[in-house]
C-alpha cells in the first residue's frame, strides 16, 4: 500500500440528499482521523445533490462524487466498494452525522484485533429537525450481535459499520436480490467468516425521518430481512425464529401516533424536552381523541424523570 493510498474510503450513495448531505460531508471533514477517502455516488437526484456535491469536491480533494442514473442503493454501493482504495470501507448515509472520532476509534480496533472483519458502535437516534431521541444500547461481542441479527433483530447499524474491503469483495459484495435489508443479510454473511463487534461509545446521530428510504418501503424491508434471515438459517444448518420489531412508523395515522407517542416518551426518559414537547403536540395532533397521547402531554408536563438517571455522553 502506498502513502498516497487511503486507509480508510467512506462510502455512501445519495439520492435527493440535498437536505441534509451538508451536514452529512461537514461531520466526514471534521474527523479526527483524516487518512481516507470519501466516495459519494448521487443515484439520479432530481434535487441539489450533484450541486453539493461538486462544491464539496472543489474544497476538499478528498470528496470524490460520481453520478448517473438512478438505479438504487446496492448497485450503487457495490460500483463503490469495487472503486475504493481503502483497507478499511467506512459506510455512511446522507442523512447522518459522524461523532468527531468516529474513524479513529474504529480504525485503532481493527488494527488491534485482525479477526474482525465487521464493526460498528453506539448511536444518538434525532429527527428531521436534529432533535435527539433516544440512544441506542447495543450488544457488543460478536455472538450476542448475530444471535439478534440472525432473528432479524438487527443490532449493528448500518450508516456506523466499518468492514474490511477485502472482506466485502471476498463475499462478492452486497447481494442485488436484497435491495432493502442489504445490510442485514451482508452482516450475517461477514459472521460466518470472522468475528463482528460493537463498540459502545456513541459515534453517529442516526436521522428517522418522514422522507428516508427505509421509512417508505418498510414493508419490503421486513420481507426481505425474514428471507436474509432464512438463508443463513439454511447455511448455517440450524433451525431459527424471526423475530423483527419495525422501529419507524407506516403511512397509517395509527401507525404516526404509536411512534409520535413513543418517541415523545423515549425524549421525556432521557430529559429530551423539546423531543418530549414536539411528538406530544404531534400525538394529540394526530388523534386528539387518544388518551394515551393526552397522558403523554399532561403527565410529561407535571412530571421529570429522577435527576443523573439517565446521562449521555456529552459529545452527542
Amino acid at each position: 500500500m502506498t502513502a498516497a493510498t487511503p486507509r480508510v474510503s467512506v462510502v455512501m450513495s445519495a439520492y435527493n440528499s440535498a437536505d441534509f448531505l451538508a451536514l452529512a460531508l461537514d461531520s466526514i471533514l471534521a474527523q479526527t482521523f483524516t487518512d481516507f477517502e470519501c466516495l459519494v455516488h448521487d443515484d439520479g437526484s432530481t434535487d441539489g445533490t450533484w450541486n453539493i456535491l461538486q462544491e464539496y469536491a472543489a474544497r476538499d480533494p478528498r470528496i470524490i462524487p460520481t453520478t448517473g442514473p438512478n438505479q438504487g442503493i446496492v448497485p450503487c454501493i457495490n460500483q463503490l466498494i469495487a472503486s475504493a482504495r481503502g483497507a478499511f470501507i467506512a459506510r455512511m448515509d446522507a442523512d447522518d452525522i459522524c461523532l468527531p472520532e468516529r474513524f479513529a476509534k474504529q480504525v485503532a480496533f481493527m488494527d488491534a484485533r485482525p479477526d474482525h472483519v465487521l464493526l460498528g458502535a453506539n448511536w444518538l437516534a434525532i429527527d428531521g429537525g436534529g432533535r435527539a431521541i433516544f440512544p441506542s444500547d447495543l450488544p457488543l461481542d460478536h455472538d450476542e450481535i448475530d444471535q439478534l441479527n440472525i432473528r432479524g433483530l438487527t443490532s449493528l447499524l448500518q450508516p456506523v459499520a466499518m468492514v474490511r474491503t477485502q472482506a466485502l469483495r471476498d463475499l462478492g459484495g452486497y447481494d442485488p436480490e436484497f435491495r432493502r435489508s442489504q445490510d442485514l443479510d451482508m452482516w450475517l454473511r461477514l459472521a460466518e467468516v470472522g468475528q463482528i463487534a460493537n463498540l459502545p461509545d456513541i459515534l453517529l446521530r442516526y436521522r428517522i425521518h418522514d422522507q428516508s428510504v427505509s421509512t417508505a418501503t418498510q414493508g419490503l424491508q421486513g420481507q426481505l430481512a425474514r428471507l436474509a434471515c432464512e438463508n443463513a438459517w439454511a447455511r448455517r444448518g440450524v433451525t431459527g425464529s424471526y423475530d423483527h420489531i419495525p422501529y419507524r412508523p407506516d403511512g397509517s395515522r395509527a401507525s404516526r401516533r404509536a411512534y409520535y407517542i413513543r418517541y415523545g416518551w423515549d425524549g421525556w426518559r432521557w430529559g429530551f424536552r423539546d423531543t418530549w414537547r414536539h411528538y406530544a403536540v404531534k400525538a394529540v395532533q394526530t388523534d386528539p381523541l387518544s388518551a394515551d397521547a393526552w397522558k403523554l402531554l399532561v403527565f410529561g408536563a407535571i412530571r421529570r424523570p429522577p435527576p443523573g438517571k439517565y446521562v449521555l455522553p456529552g459529545n452527542v
